[in-house]
């Protein structure tokens, strides 16, 4: 099931996004807030999704920034630590963190 969420790429953007499918998450990204011609799934992106006032900052691929909204952000497909409060958009991060952190 999906909920609603305001944007807040780059502080508050307003628009009410669907926190499932990941792909509309990235589709409003691609529409309102990057250019589609910079969108290069092996290229890197900053996240500017605002949280407490700042952006998260934390680097990846442009074709995971979906999955990181959805996850870390929005909390709709997150993977927690068992150990700690962290979260994760993917099964491999997940595994790694706790392996070398935890």
């Amino acid at each position: 099931s999906s909920s609603r969420t305001p944007c807040c790429w780059g502080g508050f953007c307003g628009t009410k996004l669907e926190t499932l499918p990941i792909a509309a998450i990235s589709h409003h990204l691609k529409e309102a807030h990057i250019d589609r011609n910079a969108w290069d799934g092996r290229a890197r992106v900053v996240c500017q999704w605002s949280s407490g006032g700042s952006p998260c900052g934390m680097e990846m691929y442009y074709d995971n920034i979906g999955k990181h909204i959805a996850a870390v952000h929005l909390g709709s497909t997150a993977l927690s630590c068992p150990y700690c409060d962290k979260t994760f958009s993917r099964g491999d991060s997940l595994c790694r963190h706790v392996r070398e952190a935890c």
